[in-house]
């Protein structure tokens, strides 16, 4: 696989800014994945599937849709609040027009936001750590509306701390 570098040029609170995504790229995909634990795949996929991917078209887009989200938020306390708010509303947008979202489109999701995140000069070690945290989170707010959730994400079950890359 090659790695890619992309760069993203957008707007925050009036400043130019640039964010350049790095990304392995093979064969017209894009691999997503990298900081998404394997724990959050086991038992419901093989070990192909951990690593997630999508068309370079799509995956760009999914960026630049979660960047134009952050760069409309005017209120964020920090940068990760931004991003954050970024995430949600690309998660909130996909409900709004398929009224479900699968899980696997869900880490696609949360994989753009830590790549993000990454280019964002944000520690490696805080973005592993996050990852599942906030997809449990995601979770626990829409409980009635991710398809196919992988067993040790179903309600009750809080083993997301003991996550590690």
């Amino acid at each position: 696989m090659e790695k890619l570098k992309l760069n993203f040029d957008i707007e925050v609170q009036g400043e130019p800014r640039t964010y350049k995504v790095e990304v392995p790229y093979q064969n017209g995909i894009v691999a997503t994945s990298e900081f998404c634990p394997t724990e959050l795949l086991s038992g419901t996929v093989d070990l192909m599937a951990a690593i997630r991917g999508e068309s370079l078209d799509k995956f760009m887009a999914d960026c630049r849709m979660q960047l134009l989200a952050m760069s409309k938020i005017t209120e964020a306390d920090t940068a990760l609040d931004r991003h954050i708010g970024g995430l949600m509303a690309v998660v909130m947008e996909h409900l709004s027009r398929k009224k479900d979202i699968s899980f696997g489109d869900l880490l696609i999701s949360v994989d753009c936001f830590s790549l993000l995140l990454n280019a964002a000069g944000f520690e490696r070690d805080e973005i592993y750590s996050m990852y599942p945290r906030i997809t449990h989170t995601i979770l626990e707010l829409y409980p009635d509306y991710v398809s196919n959730v992988p067993d040790i994400f179903k309600t009750g079950n809080n083993q997301t701390a003991s996550f590690h890359h």
